[in-house]
């Protein structure tokens, strides 16, 4: 029971919002009750939210902070309704260190009456990594029934479980990092499935809101009879009124007849020689001839463009 999901990064309490969001999509079991939600800003200032049911839905119909979902700094678990409270126990934070959640029973206190999840935030305020901070706490205390994902201010995320929860059968765990930008996300779960899947599906997600583009900054105009040509890159050709003029692609080819064709997912956008923006959007399209006939199957389409830094329209 329980799913806990940490994340640092641009947006990271979107993301994990939007993590926990598709766990209560696709998953069945142990979901859809409790939220305990916390966040660190980029000047450490802590924030809170909490629901006992609902979920997320629950969470988000609260007078919820929507400031929190900007924060670099993120973590939640969530499992059936009404937990001891306070919730907040199921968290433990510290501005200056960093955050620790976790699934089963990370809150219960250990041999010392201090609660497990906040002996690894100690360990880590005391210059452990998540990752020796969690196998710290597992090799003083095995016996208990508990896993943990901490992550500190540097980025770093990590994650691990007691000797009593790898024993089940229906517990998931999966972490990710990118380098560029730097991002990190951690999930862990048990008694929600499907099992084998549900970890890794989560980070993408969280990624995905993470690293999503803003909305379209401009928007250019393609009409059929554009040529498609064939070149080094995928490129579209534009002129001073947002106008395609023509499209380029190292796989364009000549055929007598119609033949469906995309452009891919990265496609430069040009204007008197300059790179000016990516294309938001993969038309399909249908090209005879070297010449576009249709996009989506209509003659003219508006296409979103995602701007390059330093160019103004």
């Amino acid at each position: 029971m329980t799913v806990g999901i940490a994340a640092t990064g641009p947006n990271a309490g979107a993301g994990v919002l939007a993590g926990l969001r598709a766990i209560e999509a696709v998953g069945h079991g142990a979901i859809g009750g409790f939220v305990s939600f916390a966040v660190l800003s980029e000047d450490q200032q802590l924030s809170r939210s909490e629901t006992q049911t609902g979920g997320s839905s629950g969470l988000l119909q609260k007078d919820f902070p929507e400031n929190m979902l900007g924060a670099p700094f993120a973590a939640l678990i969530s499992s059936g309704p009404n937990r001891p409270v306070p919730l907040a126990q199921f968290i433990a934070a510290q501005p200056g260190v960093g955050l620790v959640t976790g699934h089963r029973f990370p809150q219960i206190p250990a041999g010392d009456g201090i609660p497990l999840n906040a002996h690894v935030l100690a360990a880590m305020e005391r210059g452990q990594s998540p990752q020796m901070a969690i196998a710290d706490v597992i090799d003083r205390f095995p016996d208990h029934d508990a896993g943990f994902v901490a992550l500190s201010l540097d980025g770093t995320i990590a994650a691990g479980n007691m000797p009593a929860v790898l024993l089940r059968r229906d517990h998931g765990c999966a972490t990710r990092t990118l380098k560029n930008p730097p991002v990190s996300v951690a999930t862990i779960h048990n008694a929600i499935h499907p099992s084998r899947v549900l970890a890794d599906m989560i980070n993408d997600v969280v990624l995905e809101e993470m690293l999503r583009p803003p909305a379209a900054e401009h928007w250019i105009t393609a009409s059929q009879g554009i040529r498609l040509s064939k070149g080094e890159r995928a490129e579209v050709h534009i002129n001073h009124d947002d106008t395609v003029v023509q499209m380029l692609h190292p796989q364009a080819m000549l055929h007598s007849d119609p033949v469906p064709f995309g452009l891919g997912d990265q496609v430069r956008i040009m204007h008197n020689g300059n790179s000016v923006g990516w294309l938001g959007y993969e038309p399909f399209m249908i090209v005879k001839d070297g010449v576009i006939v249709s996009m989506d199957g209509k003659p003219r389409l508006e296409l979103p463009v995602f701007r390059d830094p330093g160019f103004n329209w």
